[in-house]
């Protein structure tokens, strides 16, 4: 009977822990599909503006750096678009916005904040990634990855 009962109590142990493993694995393949279409995004739509080809929002007065993506959620914002029209395992495509940044370019050219959001198959698995670029003559002088914790306002 002891017996039994210990075998019984070890099976729902090890049950929960395969439980929880599971959940956390399918998090991480959620996050892992986010980035990746966040990651795609970003390398598409750096691509459209470096052609030209891409909307943007015009630089401010300021000299500080664009921030207009936090103050859209989800970059719902006209000026936000979509490079693709799906992504595999996404509830939704990921979608860029791209700013122009006063006084950051080089001398002749323009520089830009490019903000893409990429989902997995939750939309609360969302990363938001950055490239800060700066272009002259249709070619990339500078250009620096990040990835960014967000806070909308």
């Amino acid at each position: 009977m002891a017996v039994g009962a210990a075998v019984a109590a070890l099976t729902g142990t090890w049950f929960e822990a395969a439980l929880t493993e599971s959940r956390r694995t399918r998090a991480l393949s959620d996050r892992l599909v986010a980035f990746h279409a966040a990651d795609a995004a970003l390398a598409a739509c750096t691509a459209r503006l470096r052609r030209g080809s891409a909307p943007y929002m015009s630089e401010g007065e300021s000299l500080a750096e664009p921030d207009a993506w936090r103050r859209m959620p989800a970059l719902g914002g006209a000026e936000a678009f979509a490079p693709f029209a799906g992504w595999p395992m996404a509830v939704q495509p990921p979608r860029c916005l791209i700013e122009a940044w006063r006084g950051a370019g080089p001398a002749g050219g323009r520089a830009y904040v490019v903000t893409a959001r990429g989902v997995g198959a939750h939309a609360l698995s969302a990363v938001w990634l950055q490239h800060q670029v700066a272009i002259r003559d249709g070619h990339v002088v500078a250009l620096h990855w990040r990835r960014v914790a967000t806070v909308l306002r």
